[in-house]
């Protein structure tokens, strides 16, 4: 079974010894369901620094450690890496904080899991699969089910996993589990969580291929109303994000799908600072949708559509054409967002003009008009300016 996972054999020939260390977590989970494995998660009873510089060295890579959790990450080849883990045990001090953690065993170490199908281990170089807690009968069940029954009041993120893992899976959590995950939502557990932890499940979810089969479920639960911001899941939110995706594929818009799903789950003009995203990410959420509706609702000219598309493009013009299929917005998509000026500042400065304000002024007077289809070519353009600089 290990043999389907492409770089296991290279790194156990720079590890050279490799007992002691396991395979873990969803790696392994994968591999029994038949899926093709790409991560590789290692654990290891005792530290793992000096290991993970040891085999960035031979595999030519780098190390980053993480000391608070005991973890380090190899990356190589540009475009590989691995998980090292020490094994730990992990308290929680209060609902919803991060845990305190210790040095433990293997056993210890899937303990703390999130789900049973996730608390699977391969002893290296060729062990038989480590199963305390029926991991693999939940897996023949297609079942998410949560180790104890605190597992959500400690962790309040596992709701967001557990819905991930149903779509990606096709699974569904147990009945004791979804009633905990219902019983935490309820209880506001998930408003307990810090933004950037909330975000990092937000953007994990929306971002994979299911995330429409994850927005009902999160509308099912009520999650969407639990976090901060409060979100609006739904079918029409679904039915955007499919469209959103057509429409991405067809222009070879550049704009990461989770962004675009959020975008479907906010109101127009909410904010959403809490959660702590990016500057340009912040802006594109808060300003898109708003701006897409105007679009919609709004019978523009070419330059005062092109100027509304921009100011949060291209997720804006994206938006505004899954709510309403408008030639006018294909037509920023295929013409207009390509529109350039063939005159410069420096052409305006041969034909007399001072450096000023001015010259922006004439400028974008110019792009307005072949926004317009007023204008076409340079030779258009530089007897338009003339007359601009000689009304100036």
């Amino acid at each position: 079974m290990l043999e389907r996972l492409p770089e296991l054999g290279r790194v156990l020939d720079a590890l050279g010894d490799p007992r002691g260390l396991h395979v873990v977590g969803g790696t392994v989970r994968d591999l029994l369901l038949g899926n093709p494995g790409t991560d590789l998660d290692l654990v290891r009873e005792g530290p793992v620094e000096d290991l993970a510089g040891e085999l960035a060295d031979r595999l030519g890579g780098r190390a980053v450690l993480h000391g608070r959790f005991g973890t380090a990450v190899v990356t190589y080849d540009n475009d590989k890496h691995l998980d090292l883990i020490q094994a730990r045990r992990e308290t929680y001090p209060e609902p919803a904080a991060l845990p305190v953690v210790e040095p433990g065993t293997i056993h210890d170490d899937l303990a703390r899991r999130d789900f049973t199908v996730n608390a699977l281990a391969i002893p290296l170089p060729d062990g038989e699969v480590l199963d305390p807690l029926d991991g693999r009968a939940d897996l023949g069940q297609q079942t998410i089910r949560i180790l104890h029954e605190g597992s959500f009041l400690d962790d309040p993120t596992r709701i967001f996993r557990a819905i991930r893992y149903e779509s990606r899976l096709g699974f569904r959590m147990d009945p004791d589990t979804e009633r905990l995950a219902r019983e935490a939502i309820e209880a506001g557990l998930v408003r307990r969580l810090s933004g950037p932890r909330v975000r990092e499940e937000l953007v994990a979810l929306l971002g994979e291929p299911e995330a429409a089969t994850s927005i009902l479920r999160m509308a099912e639960l009520r999650l969407d109303q639990a976090v901060d911001p409060p979100l609006r899941a739904g079918l029409n939110a679904v039915q955007r994000l499919k469209r959103l995706g057509e429409l991405a594929a067809e222009y070879e818009v550049d704009a990461p799908p989770w962004r675009l799903a959020l975008e479907t789950l906010v109101e127009p003009g909410q904010r959403v600072e809490a959660l702590a995203l990016t500057k340009r990410d912040q802006q594109l959420v808060e300003g898109a949708p708003g701006d897409a509706r105007k679009l919609v609702e709004g019978e523009l000219g070419g330059a005062e559509l092109a100027d509304l598309a921009g100011r949060h493009a291209p997720d804006a013009p994206l938006l505004a054409l899954a709510i309403q299929d408008d030639p006018a917005l294909r037509d920023w998509f295929e013409r207009l967002r390509h529109v350039r000026l063939d005159v410069t500042g420096d052409d305006l400065a041969g034909l007399g003009l001072p450096e000023g304000p001015r010259v922006g002024e004439i400028l974008g007077e110019l792009r307005r008009r072949k926004l317009n289809g007023e204008l076409d070519g340079r030779e258009a353009e530089l007897d338009a300016a003339r007359g601009l600089i000689a009304d100036a």
